[in-house]
C-alpha cells in the first residue's frame, strides 16, 4: 500500500451483513485514496430483546460475522468482527467488553502492522475501548442522533460515551443540520458532513442495457419502491393503508426484514424481494416508477439523514417521504413530503403524475457533484487546518 496513515472505522453496523452506508462508504473513498483501512463491526448500544421478531436471524448473522473475525474485504481494507457478549447496559459486562475488545483490536493491530492509526468513530459504545487504544486523531461522526436510538435501555449509559467521545475528538462531523444544530456551539471543530452518493455507479446503470430482474418483472407498474433494512421504524401501517386503499399500486420491499411484516406481506400489491447486494440494488430501483421511505417519526428519524435519498435521486426517480427535517430543508423541490395514510397516497399519486424525463434528469442533477471522495477530500482539509492551527504538520 502507499505510505499513507492507517484509518480504523469503529462502525455502526455489521459490514458483512449490510448494504453499505455513509461511513462504509467513506471508508472505501479512504481506502481509494491510499489508506489502508480497518473497519470494526458495531458491538451495538442495547440489550437483545429475546421475544423481537427475527432474533434468530440476527444471532445467526451474528455468529457467521464471527466467525470470519479479521478477513480482508479486499486488498488494503480489513473487517473485523470482534468477539463481545451482546449486553451493553449491563455495567460489569460492559467493562469485560471493553477489556476483551481492546485486546482484539490491539491484536488486529498487530497483525496488519497498525501502530497510530486515524480513528473514525461511528458508535459511542466503543468509547471505553477507543480511550485505551493507540491512535494519531480522534473523528467522531453522527450519522444519527444516538442517545435516541431505537430499544436502547440505558440511555444514561450511552449518553455518557457519547459525551466522552464528543469532548475527547479532535474533529466531530454531522451527518444532518438538525445535529449540526444541536452541537456546534458545544465546542469548536463541530462541522456538518452531508452524506454524498456514488452517482457515477448508477449512472452506469441508467445508461446501461439491462433486462428487468426476474423477481420484479411479474410485478405490473406502478411500481412504489423501497430500498433498505426493513425494521420497526419502518411505517407499517402507512404502507397497508396505501396499499388497500389503490391496489393498482404495487408496493416493492427490497431488504432483510428485521421485524414483523405480516400485516402487510399477504396483501396482494405488497411484494418483499429480500435482500439485494449493493451490486443490485440500483438494477432494482431503475425499474422503480416511484421511491418512498416512510418511517415513524421518532426523534431518531427526526435526526437523520438518508443516505438512500440521494441514491433515489441518482436514479431519477420521484420521492415520497416522510417530513425529516433534513428534507425539508435541502430537498423539499425534488422531493413529495407527506407523514401518513391519506397525505401519504395523494403525495405517491403527485410523484407519479408530475414524473418526466425533464423532471428525472433535474433529479439526476441535482446530486451529480456530492461524491464520497469530495467528503473524504473535506474531512483532510478540515484535519490538515486543525493541524496548522496547532503548528504541527500536515498529514
Amino acid at each position: 500500500m502507499p505510505d499513507r496513515e492507517p484509518v480504523v472505522c469503529f462502525g455502526c453496523y455489521d459490514y458483512w451483513n449490510s448494504n453499505p452506508g455513509s461511513p462504509i462508504q467513506l471508508m472505501n473513498a479512504i481506502g481509494q485514496r491510499g489508506h489502508p483501512v480497518l473497519w470494526i463491526n458495531s458491538i451495538g448500544m442495547n440489550l437483545p430483546r429475546l421475544r423481537r421478531s427475527g432474533l434468530g436471524r440476527r444471532i445467526l448473522m451474528r455468529l457467521r460475522s464471527w466467525a470470519r473475525w479479521l478477513r480482508p474485504a479486499r486488498p488494503g481494507f480489513h473487517v473485523l468482527a470482534p468477539i463481545v457478549l451482546p449486553l451493553f447496559g449491563n455495567p460489569v459486562i460492559e467493562r469485560l467488553n471493553d477489556r476483551w475488545l481492546v485486546f482484539q483490536i490491539r491484536l488486529a493491530y498487530r497483525i496488519l502492522g497498525f501502530r497510530r492509526p486515524l480513528n473514525l468513530v461511528c458508535m459511542p459504545s466503543f468509547a471505553g475501548a477507543v480511550a485505551r487504544l493507540p491512535r494519531s486523531r480522534l473523528i467522531y461522526y453522527y450519522t444519527d442522533k444516538y442517545d435516541a436510538y431505537r430499544d436502547i435501555k440505558d440511555r444514561d449509559a450511552i449518553r455518557a460515551r457519547d459525551q466522552a467521545l464528543f469532548a475527547d475528538a479532535d474533529l466531530v462531523l454531522c451527518a444532518s443540520q438538525k445535529i449540526h444544530a444541536g452541537l456546534r456551539d458545544k465546542r469548536p471543530g463541530v462541522h456538518y458532513l452531508p452524506h454524498a452518493v456514488d452517482a457515477e455507479r448508477f449512472r452506469r446503470v441508467l445508461e446501461a442495457d439491462t433486462t428487468i430482474p426476474p423477481d420484479l418483472a411479474d410485478i405490473p407498474s406502478p411500481r412504489i419502491g423501497y430500498f433498505g433494512s426493513l425494521t420497526d421504524s419502518n411505517d407499517i401501517e402507512t404502507i397497508r393503508y396505501c396499499a388497500q386503499s389503490d391496489p393498482t399500486l404495487q408496493f416493492v420491499l427490497i431488504g432483510r426484514v428485521l421485524s414483523d411484516f405480516s400485516a402487510i406481506s399477504e396483501l396482494p400489491n405488497v411484494h418483499l424481494l429480500g435482500f439485494k447486494s449493493p451490486e443490485q440494488i440500483p438494477l432494482y430501483g431503475k425499474y422503480f416508477d416511484v421511491a418512498f421511505m416512510n418511517w415513524k417519526l421518532t426523534e431518531w428519524i427526526r435526526h437523520c439523514s438518508p443516505v438512500k435519498t440521494k441514491e433515489y435521486l441518482a436514479l431519477g426517480l420521484p420521492v415520497v417521504s416522510v417530513p425529516i427535517e433534513e428534507l425539508v430543508e435541502r430537498f423539499a423541490d425534488v422531493v413529495e413530503l407527506a407523514e401518513s395514510g391519506p397525505d401519504f397516497l395523494a403525495a405517491i399519486h403527485r410523484a407519479l403524475a408530475s414524473d418526466s424525463p425533464e423532471r428525472r434528469r433535474e433529479r439526476i442533477e441535482r446530486v451529480r457533484d456530492e461524491s464520497w471522495s469530495g467528503r473524504v477530500e473535506e474531512i483532510f482539509a478540515l484535519l490538515n487546518e486543525d493541524r496548522r492551527d496547532e503548528g504541527r504538520h500536515d498529514i
